[in-house]
């Protein structure tokens, strides 16, 4: 593809800008073929005249070079607009072949694949033309980004332990941010200096989409400050481990080579899921297109017969949203757990197993609920591709089969607990209790012996299973089937760091063409900050006893090496979201058992600092990439932030555990339990930390050893099939058509030959990903969010494309941020002080069986089930 662009850049004039070519006059323009509504899809951001330019200026020779070398590169991109493809296929035909508008579609193509793109989500909210006048790092863009930082800190870390917690999203700082950011803009006087040429002033004028976005990606930072807390948090607080060594000293190494270390990581992982223009990252897109919305107010169009602006559309979505969520949020709950299956029957235990949405697994059920933080829970509807949200959908039905054969065949005792629950239980069905079988923090084998192993629930146990046998699909599908753009990436960054080759150096796509006239930020800054949080981290273990080898360290970053690069990708091209946790925590409990301290700390580091952290920082690098603000200025913003958050972040853990009297306590009269952070880090570090994976594994279930090499088996299924079913499977399909009657061929080609076609570009780390996302999820949280997506993401862009990409991302961050200001209010208000409003439309959802958490079978007459105390692995 690169060739193609180089080719049609060089016969322009080189003393002249390549992105603004003039138009060569032609005796017909392709223009005049151009209808109103193709050129609003084309161009929706206001574009239209310099997409027409480049359309007239486009010669055959030009679009056909590009159009050869774009269908072979996206050949493998799981997100190329199917119709494209098709229509690039046709292209390449010829004109008899194709008929009618040869000449326009292959210009209009070939301009989008070159000068916009060939993604409707992106063209929707990324701008094709940039003034790098504008100003970005202005004085009020980091007083407000760093301000709501320190304020979103400290909320996100004052309120991590309360269940349910409290955050300051995104969406809802975007909102404050404007406000603030008008007020600044009217009250500041244009004081300033000038340094190096360049003058800084308090009030450089009207507040900038590029400053917007800006503070934007500087608050960013302020979500991330709060994993290390829960290792702190289970180290220190005397109703868990009491050590007394986790001082502020401690805190702050922790949670500052953390975050470092994350960020020093993030110079690995950009050249995999920033750069390459097939890593998307759909789920950053509402953000941008709410940002255009608050910031520019656009002229008076109609789309489809709507004539509101996405900023009138935003405002009025948003206090829409904020009125109506009390409904499903309080007034009547019922609504958000819509389980009105089971109040023909609410004593049915197999009805509420069946269609429940609490106990049950939401089967059947087409209306789960009228709240949308429920409807998009488990899917980001409005912003993921469909058919990643259509398959892992699928993937969850399949599981739901699944949890169904092994409860109802009591495999592992599963029978005699709920279905579908995220807990450990104790051979007597009820929630387990660690604090029996430890004494000094240790396993004691007599107590274990006397009590119970841990039983886990038919939904957990698929959903742990489904866990280790996605390490192995997703690493191998990911590596093999993207290698192209994996391996060039891995090329690409050899070369930055032995010969400087700059991130941008052959770019295809218009946005790394405009990113590369700004200043890029090395290799070896992204380096020096990883080696520094290296040297921080092993100071870190030898002078606190935590009883820690240093080569751990070493071991985590190896690991998130390998893994970390196609679990990115998968998040840049498929909008989901996934750590390396449960890998972590079986290879620590294999290599360091009976060591708590080993687990929390492999934890921290291994599954959050690096490739969830990492991921997080690329994921505002790629935001940056499509807003065109300067990678330096984000860089700074970043190491900035991160420093000054988390001096916040450990002041804040100081004064709750100091302050909060009965933290993470059952009883704590203001939801301070833990329940979300502390109590299930602790759980995990004693089951995995103290048993061990090992007895975990081999002795309580045998079969998720197995996981790992089903996944194995999966993945090479599914790459063997894919990368030779085109090549045989059309030969086949011509000799069943000689070899069968008519009929019977014919249907078989209705029905059997499209579902082998369809395999052929099914995702099976999708598949995999749907079926581990149950417990405690289950369909009632997945159904909304399918059908939203159908609409929203699959038939909207196909019939009508130019309203979804004006509204669609305006649509969904208006919705999600009046949800997130209204559970604000809510809180505050009602929540606080909790004010209950006890009626039946909000005690209905719970009060049959759904609402319970039984089993259906009774535990036997000894008092308990499974193998008999004294006998219980080991």
């Amino acid at each position: 593809m690169t060739e193609a662009i180089d080719r049609v850049d060089n016969e322009s004039d080189p003393g002249r800008d390549p992105e603004k070519i003039p138009v060569r006059v032609t005796q017909e323009r392709i223009r005049d073929q151009i209808p109103h509504e193709m050129l609003e899809e084309l161009a929706p951001n206001g574009d239209g005249e310099y997409i027409l330019e480049q359309i007239d200026n486009m010669t055959e020779e030009e679009a056909v070079a590009i159009i050869q070398e774009s269908a072979d590169f996206y050949a493998d991109d799981w997100n190329f607009p199917s119709d494209m493809r098709e229509r690039l296929k046709k292209l390449q035909q010829g004109p008899k072949l194709y008929g009618d508008f040869y000449d326009r579609d292959l210009r209009i193509d070939a301009v989008m694949l070159k000068y916009s793109s060939p993604y409707p989500g992106v063209r929707a909210v990324a701008e094709i033309l940039d003034d790098q006048n504008v100003p970005i790092e202005t004085i009020r863009a980091y007083f407000l980004g760093i301000g709501w930082a320190v304020i979103g800190t400290f909320m996100a870390t004052f309120f991590n332990s309360r269940f349910p917690s409290i955050t300051l999203s995104g969406q809802v700082i975007q909102i404050l941010l404007y406000p603030c950011a008008k007020f600044l803009e009217r009250v500041l006087p244009d004081w300033g200096i000038t340094i190096r040429g360049t003058r800084h002033s308090l009030n450089p004028g009207k507040w900038t989409f590029k400053e917007q976005m800006f503070a934007t990606i500087t608050y960013n930072i302020a979500i991330y400050t709060t994993n290390s807390y829960g290792m702190i948090l289970v180290q220190k607080s005397p109703v868990y481990y009491g050590q007394t060594f986790v001082n502020f000293g401690y805190q702050l190494m922790l949670t500052l080579f953390v975050q470092l270390m994350g960020m020093g990581f993030a110079g690995y992982l950009r050249r995999f899921s920033v750069y390459p223009v097939k890593a998307l990252w759909p789920t950053i897109l509402p953000t941008i297109a709410m940002n255009r919305a608050l910031t520019r107010p656009e002229p008076r169009e109609n789309v489809y017969g709507w004539t509101i602006s996405r900023y009138k559309f935003f405002y009025v979505v948003t206090i829409g949203m904020f009125f109506y969520y009390w409904l499903p949020g309080y007034l009547f709950t019922a609504l958000s757990t819509f389980n009105w299956m089971t109040w023909i029957s609410p004593q049915n235990i197999t009805l509420a197993i069946i269609t429940g949405s609490s106990l049950g697994l939401g089967l059947f059920n087409p209306i789960t609920t009228f709240d949308w933080n429920v409807a998009t829970s488990s899917y980001a509807a409005l912003a993921q591709p469909f058919f990643a949200t259509c398959t892992m959908y699928c993937g969850a039905i399949l599981g739901g089969i699944i949890i169904l054969g092994i409860y109802y065949s009591n495999m592992y005792n599963t029978g005699y607990l709920p279905i579908n629950s995220s807990s450990a239980f104790a051979n007597d069905g009820t929630p387990y209790e660690v604090q029996k079988v430890v004494v000094n923090n240790r396993l004691d084998e007599t107590l274990y012996q006397e009590y119970s192993p841990p039983f886990y629930s038919a939904g957990y146990i698929l959903t742990v299973g489904a866990n280790y046998a996605f390490y192995p699909v997703y690493f191998l599908y990911i590596m093999v089937n993207q290698w192209k753009t994996v391996g060039k990436a891995y090329i690409d960054f050899y070369k930055g760091l032995r010969h400087g080759k700059g991130n941008y150096e052959g770019a295809m796509d218009v946005h790394s063409r405009l990113m590369s006239r700004y200043p890029e930020v090395p290799d070896w800054w992204f380096l020096i900050i990883l080696l520094g949080a290296i040297v921080v981290s092993i100071v870190f273990l030898n002078i606190y006893p935590l009883d820690t080898p240093v080569w751990l360290v070493f071991l985590m970053i190896g690991i998130n090496i390998v893994f970390a690069v196609p679990l990115s990708f998968l998040s840049a091209t498929t909008g989901t979201n996934l750590g390396l946790g449960a890998l972590i925590q079986v290879i620590t409990g294999y290599i360091l058992p009976g060591n708590p301290n080993a687990f929390l700390f492999s934890q921290t580091l291994g599954s959050w600092a690096l490739a969830g952290y990492g991921d997080n920082y690329v994921q505002d690098q790629k935001m940056a990439h499509y807003t065109k603000i300067a990678p330096r200025a984000v860089f700074r913003s970043q190491i900035g932030t991160i420093i000054i958050t988390c001096f916040v972040a450990v002041g804040t853990q100081d004064f709750i555990m100091n302050s909060v009297h009965g933290l993470c306590t059952p009883d704590q009269p203001s939801r301070f339990t833990c329940a979300a952070d502390g109590a299930p880090l602790y759980a995990s570090s004693l089951m995995w930390g103290l048993l061990g994976s090992d007895r975990m594994f081999n002795e309580i279930y045998p079969l998720f050893k197995w996981c790992f090499l089903i996944g194995t088996v999966v993945a090479i299924v599914f790459l063997v099939g894919q990368s030779y079913g085109p090549r045989y499977l059309p030969a086949a399909r011509e000799k069943l058509r000689e070899r069968l009657r008519p009929r019977t061929f014919a249907m078989l080609d209705r029905t059997l030959f499209p579902f082998v076609a369809s395999l052929l570009w099914l995702n099976p780390v999708l598949v995999i990903q749907g079926i581990q996302h149950w417990a405690p999820s289950n369909l009632s949280y997945k159904t909304p969010g399918m059908i939203l997506s159908f609409v929203f993401m699959y038939w909207l862009p196909r019939h009508r494309l130019a309203w979804w990409e004006k509204y669609n991302y305006v649509l969904s961050a208006a919705l999600t941020a009046g949800v997130a200001v209204s559970a604000l209010v809510m809180f505050f208000a009602v929540g606080y002080t909790p004010v209950a409003l006890d009626w039946w439309g909000n005690t209905v959802s719970h009060a049959g069986v759904d609402g319970s958490s039984v089993g259906i079978l009774p535990i036997p007459e000894r008092g308990y089930f499974g193998p008999a105390k004294g006998n219980f692995p080991v």
